[in-house]
């Protein structure tokens, strides 16, 4: 009987041993998991898809979550020891996996801006079967409504697939996809373009102004102050065009574009919005309401 509890014992003990073991080489590392740093004007959507829960610092974000980030939102979060991305306004990715092999995500629309360390497991960003992967490297990767995908390099190489004969990003290119188009890289410029055609009456009657011009592709766009500021991204072309609301008396129109290196071009100028300014047809005067 005696021996018989020993023998008990014993198998108990190399059980456990082998349930320790196994989860100490195979299991899910708790240096893997996909933590908020911070976040603002952020949601995770979990894999039920039943709501969005606001997002915030020290959630742990797990396998098929989507993150969504609002006007002027933003999401970071930290993968393990040394990777990390950050989600820019209007953003949205979901979350493909998080553990011991590295970091994937979907980026549905928006830009990921990410940092992965050496001796770190690979971090890869996907959409539509393109990826863009790396190892040791500081990198963008921009995605509009339509498909369309610009990558760039700040630091280190990148590994492409889905992207053509294009398989590698140097450090200080950029990379431009457009669906049905074969994908190109070039050096980035030394300096961002901006270009405006601001509207030419410094005074006016009407409710809203137009402001349009042309920058890098998919660079992000902010014209406007206050509640009437309105946000958006150049396309492909670099092209972008915003109706600024206006309110009764000066208005500043202070245009920021930011590209996806993080360098950033202001402009500003003022309009005058008087509704009440008489309307001249030739030698008559016609007031308004």
């Amino acid at each position: 009987m005696r021996q018989q509890l020993q023998l008990l014992l014993l198998t108990v003990l190399v059980m456990a041993l082998g349930w320790f073991g196994y989860r100490l080489l195979f299991g899910e590392k708790k240096g893997s998991e996909l933590v908020v740093v911070a976040a603002e004007k952020a949601t995770v959507t979990r894999s039920s898809g039943i709501k969005a829960d606001a997002l915030s610092a020290g959630m742990v974000v797990e396998i098929q979550d989507t993150i969504r980030t609002g006007a002027e939102g933003s999401a970071q979060l930290r993968f393990g020891a040394g990777a990390g991305l950050v989600l820019s306004a209007d953003g949205s990715m979901r979350i493909l996996s998080a553990d011991g092999s590295g970091l994937r995500v979907e980026l549905e629309e928006g830009a990921v801006s990410a940092r992965v360390r050496p001796g770190m497991a690979p971090l890869g960003i996907t959409n539509r079967g393109r990826a863009v992967r790396a190892t040791d490297a500081d990198f963008t990767v921009m995605v509009d409504s339509a498909g369309g995908l610009s990558a760039v390099s700040e630091r280190g190489a990148l590994g492409l697939s889905g992207f053509g004969n294009v398989e590698d990003l140097k450090p200080g290119d950029v990379l431009r996809a457009v669906p049905e188009k074969e994908a190109v890289t070039a050096p980035a410029p030394e300096k961002l373009l901006l270009d405006v055609n601001w509207p030419e009456m410094v005074t006016t009657r009407s409710a809203e102004v137009v402001v349009e011009g042309k920058t890098d592709p998919y660079a992000m766009v902010i014209v406007g102050e206050g509640e009437q500021r309105i946000q958006m991204r150049a396309d492909i072309n670099g092209r972008f065009q915003a109706s600024v609301p206006l309110k009764e008396g000066e208005n500043g129109l202070e245009l920021t574009v930011r590209d996806v290196m993080g360098r950033e071009v202001v402009e500003k100028r003022k309009v005058n919005r008087d509704s009440t300014a008489p309307i001249v047809q030739g030698a008559e005067v016609v007031w308004g309401p």
